[in-house]
């Protein structure tokens, strides 16, 4: 366990048990984890995917039910991704920004297709400010594709399945989030229009993201759509061409 997710994990318990402590509840007397070491962590390089491999993670994503014993519908986890990576949402379970609108029953007035942005209100953002997030084509088609009022942001068992999806591609507890900061500053090259739109400030853009990735790689990723069903409809398609000449080619 890195030092990070040890901190991660330090977070989660202790926010649960500060709520322990608070009244009406009083449950305990002492909170456990306040005295637990937290680590120093060394701030590099963030961890971002390359486009290719978020493109292998979605095509994954279109065709995952999650676990085979109580399958999902295929895509469950698409809207929960797709937030984190095209609209750099805090990604955490407990307590993040994504978590935090799944649980509103009026997601549609957050995540505003309509008019084209996702408002994050105070009660929504970590730093408790206000900050709008434009959305960009490729999560209109995400969105669209697979709707959060067929598709829930946060699905049934959701934290073991995200568990398992990000053991498969190797990507962190921040990796999504990062990819966004990093992607939008490389492609609309405005610091200070990234800042606003991740919830960040100018010079957290410039010292950790600023030409992390270049505007080649940043297309590429910006135009990443669903294609599952297009793929298979094109599959289907071929294999009747086939089909179809097969037999007159035999005759010929």
């Amino acid at each position: 366990m890195t030092g990070k997710t040890w901190n991660n994990l330090r977070a989660d318990l202790n926010a649960f048990f500060v709520w322990c402590e608070k009244p009406p509840r009083k449950w305990i007397v002492n909170n456990p984890v306040r005295d637990v070491e937290k680590f120093e962590v060394p701030q590099g390089i963030p961890e971002i995917l390359s486009a290719e491999k978020v493109k292998a993670l979605f095509a994954f994503l279109e065709t995952y039910r999650g676990n085979p014993r109580k399958p999902l519908e295929p895509g469950c986890l698409v809207p929960y991704f797709a937030l984190a990576t095209f609209a750099g949402l805090r990604p955490a379970i407990n307590g993040g920004e994504i978590t935090r609108i799944a649980k509103l029953k009026n997601q549609e007035r957050i995540i505003d297709l309509q008019a084209g942005v996702i408002r994050i209100t105070p009660a929504l953002a970590k730093t408790r400010d206000v900050r709008q997030i434009m959305i960009q084509p490729c999560l209109r088609a995400w969105l669209t594709r697979y709707p959060i009022a067929r598709f829930p942001i946060i699905p049934p068992n959701a934290s073991n399945l995200l568990v398992q999806v990000r053991r498969r591609f190797a990507i962190g507890h921040d990796a999504l989030r990062h990819e966004f900061v990093s992607m939008h500053v490389a492609k609309f090259r405005s610091m200070g229009d990234t800042a606003l739109q991740a919830g960040n400030s100018e010079a957290i853009i410039k010292k950790h993201y600023l030409n992390l990735v270049s505007p080649e790689e940043a297309n590429v990723f910006w135009q990443i759509m669903p294609g599952h069903e297009w793929q298979q409809s094109a599959s289907s398609s071929r294999a009747n061409d086939d089909s179809r000449c097969g037999p007159s080619i035999a005759g010929g």
